[in-house]
């Protein structure tokens, strides 16, 4: 049995079929059309129609609440025009087969509990960092939802930054890591960033090669996170932690401070073997994850 999967972005839509066995064939992307919730159910509809193959069902990965019980898109704040839309049955209309939709964080938790870094855990912390933070929860060895399917949007954590009191994606995502970085730069420091547009990968590429004002840039962030994290080992107590996203995949440069920051701040005996990873799925945890809610759906 093979199923479509679906990670809408506010930039990009993924699209694959995706086997029993997590196998992803004839994966897809293209930019997301901002138009409206209808020129995204005919992207969609238009790789369907491409496909070989018939699929069983639609697994949706989307960056929106979700009403529960029916998954009628509430808000997708990225996402222009999306505020109280059907796009579950728009989509089934148009595509004939049963829809299955989950918050992206959600799905990118069960990707990763499914084919990725937590396979085996039975509790599981996701946190996607990247323009933004959120997440996802596996609790017991089954996805927390919460009450208005919202468990895991970390990004809200209020912390205290250089200019007090916000939100933990203000301070540690990738738009506040190039704004920390341009400011450094505007004080009169030297780097390699100097002549070109700043961006959180430039950052991370200038760390890389030994840069000190993004080395600096990139602690600072590392310090931030493992915060942030200490806030999720002492209130869900998992065994497991995976980073994902463009910036929490970099592994290489955040996990030490990450997780020395972490263990510092967190109680102490949550703390003492909590394992604290980057994603080894990438993108594709999305995907994986919305493919997982479908196939379970049918089972």
């Amino acid at each position: 049995m093979k199923l479509l999967a679906v990670d809408v972005g506010g930039t990009k839509i993924a699209c694959a079929l995706v086997t029993r066995d997590g196998g992803i064939l004839d994966k897809r992307q293209q930019p997301t059309d901002l138009s409206g919730p209808q020129a995204v159910a005919e992207q969609i509809a238009r790789y369907y129609r491409s496909l070989p193959e018939q699929p069983a069902a639609v697994g949706i990965s989307l960056p929106a609440v979700l009403e529960s019980g029916t998954d009628r898109v509430v808000w997708a704040p990225n996402l222009p025009g999306w505020r109280d839309v059907p796009f579950r049955e728009m989509l089934q209309a148009q595509l004939g087969l049963p829809v299955v939709m989950e918050y992206d964080g959600h799905a990118a938790v069960l990707g990763e509990w499914w084919k990725g870094a937590a396979q085996g855990y039975q509790h599981v912390v996701s946190v996607i960092i990247g323009t933004g933070i959120g997440g996802g929860m596996i609790i017991e060895g089954r996805l927390w939802r919460g009450r208005d399917r919202l468990a895991g949007t970390c990004g809200w954590f209020p912390m205290a930054g250089a200019d007090g009191l916000d939100h933990w994606e203000n301070l540690a995502a990738g738009p506040a890591i190039a704004h920390r970085a341009r400011q450094l730069i505007g004080t009169g420091r030297s780097s390699v960033l100097s002549s070109d547009p700043v961006t959180a990968k430039s950052v991370f590429d200038a760390a890389r090669q030994g840069d000190e004002l993004a080395r600096d840039v990139v602690r600072e962030a590392a310090e931030c996170i493992g915060r942030g994290v200490a806030t999720i080992i002492s209130l869900a107590n998992p065994e497991i932690i995976v980073l994902g996203g463009s910036v929490g995949q970099q592994g290489d440069l955040l996990l030490d401070t990450v997780r020395d920051t972490a263990i510092r701040w967190a109680q102490p005996i949550s703390s003492r073997d909590v394992r604290i990873v980057s994603s080894v799925l990438g993108e594709e945890a999305g995907l994986l994850g919305a493919a997982y809610a479908a196939f379970s759906s049918l089972a």
